[in-house]
């Protein structure tokens, strides 16, 4: 189950970091012009070392910056000439944070990036993961996404996996969490939100059918920044399970988990 979620977490994580743009560094800037300095920078096909380098662009060459997805910059080319077709020479692909730190801007001074860091951690918008413990006396899998509508204030959306030696279960709930002091490295959070829970039995000696129950929870927890856009999360969670029967079941949640924030 361990080794599960270890490759679940690293494929989800670099699915994230992937495919959702970070706002980070670049926010709502317009696009920046900036020239070559070294001899080249490469320019691959998406924001990874795993695609091609597909064109070089060479020292002198005027580069536009487009946006930013975590630790690549997508760029495009800015040549005067035109093709005899009429179309003209310009390429987009994506760049390394490293290699477009060298570039000059039109004042003639390295721009001057950086990797994500921790005042980037107090500002993000996104923020993604996956997380392993425990829902009562069953062991846990989840994973989340959380937007952040302002540093100390967000909406989080879970679904969750349990399995267990008397019953397997699956959640989806919808949080608010409150973060009062996101500037911290060592952040604390509280949570207080609602979902849904269904339980499958695994009896054999009475008839038991599947159930689902609505549920409402309270927690706490604290992120800890790590580096670049990656954090650790602890939580803690109360859970009511508001079932059909008479008497509610009241379930401790306790869960760690690895994130990245955009």
């Amino acid at each position: 189950m361990i080794r599960c979620f270890i490759i679940s977490l690293v494929v989800v994580l670099s699915t994230i970091t992937k495919t959702v743009y970070a706002g980070g560094w670049f926010g709502d800037k317009e696009d920046i012009l900036a020239v070559v300095a070294d001899a080249y920078i490469e320019m691959r096909t998406g924001p990874g070392r795993a695609y091609p380098v597909f064109y070089i662009a060479e020292r002198g060459d005027t580069i536009e910056i487009l946006k930013q997805r975590t630790d690549w910059f997508k760029i495009r080319t800015r040549k005067l000439a035109t093709r005899s077709d009429g179309t003209d020479n310009n390429k987009e692909g994506w760049a390394y944070v490293d290699d477009v730190a060298r570039l000059l801007d039109t004042s003639g001074q390295l721009i001057g990036l950086d990797h994500p860091q921790l005042a980037d951690f107090s500002q993000r918008d996104w923020e993604g993961g996956m997380m392993l413990g425990s829902f009562g006396s069953t062991d846990e899998i989840s994973v989340y996404g959380a937007y952040h509508f302002t540093a100390h204030l967000s909406v989080e959306l879970s679904a969750s996996e349990s399995f267990g030696n008397i019953s397997n279960g699956a959640a989806a709930s919808l949080s608010i969490v409150h973060q009062p002091f996101p500037h911290l490295r060592y952040s604390p959070f509280f949570t207080l939100g609602g979902g849904v829970r269904k339980t499958e039995p695994k009896s054999n000696l009475v008839s038991t059918e599947d159930r689902t129950d609505d549920t409402v929870n309270v927690g706490a927890g604290v992120r800890i920044y790590l580096t670049r856009s990656l954090l650790i999360r602890l939580q803690y969670k109360n859970h009511v399970v508001l079932t059909s029967r008479d008497d509610d079941e009241e379930v401790e949640e306790w869960k760690i988990g690895l994130s990245a924030f955009f």
